[in-house]
């Protein structure tokens, strides 16, 4: 058996029953004791587990408050499955490589699971296609950064192609739909900026020390206060409708946690009404509508929708000749 297997059991018995011993763990798996008293060290020392032995119960207790990542042993290796099929799924210079999931860290914890489960990683896939061509360099700069507090100075390409050169504070990276976007405070412009990583051209960590401050609450308000990667300090409503055979695709996705929907039926279609909060920057919304052509509509405002509008006259005329 697995030694995860016995951790996760010696916490459920702590959590059932309070304690557990060494005699029913080593009699439930068919192992010596000395494997058992193992399986302590190792949750002591790697998962940070609070354990103690209590001479009165005769087993071992958690002296503090203690949850564990996994209740059972099946969530591990599901967890760990999936982890690195979506692991493989991104790559650094055609090595797979997720800043927060190193191949050690994938390594030790599949040392703790039975051969059996194996299998399982033939039946899933994440295909990550369109992903970007990144830097693992651009990658350490930027937790380094955020580790210890310093300034990173880029050359950034911009969506026109030109080149440009700051100094930044990074303060969060996110994964969007596949890509590496990075938070940051922007000292040219003197504001909070979003950066697409794989348009670094060129970074370097400075010993410069960060200087602004923001609470988790004002990033997460700012991240995620309205639809797309590229936020604005001003958001409105938009109303968009996606009709039959597009609705189908689109009833069970949420495009923004803040969204409202509702089922109506327009000339005897069905059709779902979105209402999410949107920004200055309008191109991602309307390339999501664009890709539910032409059973998706922008209803309001009334600027957006001329915009969307605009850009379907532009895709007639350059093709449609």
């Amino acid at each position: 058996m697995a030694n995860l297997e016995r951790v996760a059991f010696i916490n459920h018995m702590i959590k059932v029953k309070g304690f557990v011993t060494r005699k029913e763990v080593a009699d439930h798996f068919e192992v010596h004791i000395d494997t058992v008293m193992r399986d302590i060290e190792y949750m002591r020392n790697f998962l940070s587990a609070p354990l103690k032995y209590k001479k009165g119960k005769g087993g071992y207790v958690y002296v503090t408050p203690f949850e564990m990542l996994f209740d059972s042993f099946d969530d591990a290796v599901f967890y760990y499955i999936f982890v690195k099929r979506f692991s493989d799924s991104f790559k650094l210079n055609g090595i797979p490589y997720v800043p927060i999931i190193s191949g050690e860290i994938l390594s030790k914890i599949s040392s703790y699971i039975p051969e059996e489960f194996d299998t399982l990683l033939d039946k899933i896939t994440y295909d990550s296609s369109d992903t970007d061509i990144l830097e693992l360099k651009d990658f350490r700069n930027i937790l380094e950064s955020f580790i210890m507090k310093k300034c990173v100075h880029i050359t950034y390409l911009d969506a026109k192609g030109d080149e440009t050169t700051r100094t930044i504070e990074p303060i969060r990276l996110i994964n969007y739909f596949g890509k590496w976007y990075l938070l940051a405070f922007c000292r040219k412009r003197n504001e909070l900026r979003i950066f697409l990583v794989s348009r670094f051209v060129e970074s370097e960590l400075l010993k410069e020390n960060c200087e602004q401050i923001f609470t988790k609450s004002e990033i997460d308000s700012y991240v995620e206060s309205c639809f797309g990667m590229f936020k604005s300090t001003s958001s409105e409503l938009a109303v968009i409708r996606v009709y039959e055979p597009a609705y189908y695709h689109v009833v069970k996705q949420k495009w923004h946690k803040n969204q409202v929907t509702k089922e109506l039926v327009i000339d005897g279609r069905k059709c779902l009404e979105i209402t999410l909060p949107v920004g200055e920057r309008h191109n991602e919304i309307i390339a999501r509508v664009m890709a539910h052509s032409p059973d998706c509509e922008i209803v309001s405002p009334l600027e957006l929708r001329e915009q969307w509008l605009q850009n379907i006259r532009k895709l007639h005329e350059k093709f449609c000749k």
